[in-house]
């Protein structure tokens, strides 16, 4: 048995929105295919062998209900200190500038070498940019605020596009490219069919539409 898939999702002070991408991955769980199969197994049930175990991982400054706009406090499961570094993948959301707790830039610190895939949507981009991980790197940010993160991450070689792909490291603009950022990527790295069919057809979001680049 392989062993489960473990997406780290960062989790306090962020848009609901900006984690929004993570339910694409959601719909491939073995959990959720199930009860496609079950409820119509002449569309779904052929889909099964390609389902994968998912463990999502909330990591926050503590344990406590951590705020979310809009006006939504949800349950961590792990800490910035007890979260494994080794993850599949890691989503970053778009806390505020002034919203970077040291535990969080530590875990960043540690994690981004360990993990296969790291993923930012929104400001969650400057957040990856305070931990110093994006120095040297090609990277972007929420449009809006791309003139701000140029001048405070000089070392950043900040792009205007929807979303940029360095290496092991996506980093995508507003919530809606980030959408459409992570949805690239499971195209790219599961069955294109299984994930059309289970994920993008049933959540209506597919990114050809839009693309990588502003229009």
């Amino acid at each position: 048995m392989a062993p489960p898939l473990r997406i780290g999702v960062f989790f306090e002070n962020i848009q609901m929105s900006d984690i929004a991408c993570i339910d694409i991955i959601g719909n491939l769980s073995t959990s959720y295919v199930s009860v496609l199969a079950g409820a119509v197994p002449s569309k779904y049930a052929q889909y099964a062998p390609h389902a994968m175990d998912i463990e999502f991982l909330y990591i926050s400054s503590t344990l406590e209900p951590a705020f979310m706009t809009p006006s939504l406090f949800v349950k961590p499961t792990h800490t910035y200190d007890t979260c494994p570094r080794d993850l599949d993948i890691l989503v970053v959301g778009g806390a505020p500038p002034t919203h970077r707790p040291e535990a969080s830039l530590k875990f960043l610190r540690e994690a981004v070498g360990k993990t296969k895939v790291v993923m930012s949507t929104c400001i969650g981009g400057m957040w990856l940019a305070e931990a110093g991980v994006l120095d040297g790197k090609r990277a972007t940010t929420n449009r809006e605020f791309l003139g701000m993160a140029k001048v405070m991450y000089p070392k950043v070689e900040w792009v205007d596009q929807r979303w940029v792909v360095d290496g092991s490291v996506w980093t995508a603009g507003g919530a809606g490219a980030g959408i459409d950022m992570m949805a690239t990527y499971a195209l790219q790295d599961w069955d294109e069919d299984f994930v059309r069919t289970l994920a993008l057809d049933l959540l209506d979001m597919d990114p050809a539409p839009r693309g990588q680049f502003y229009k």
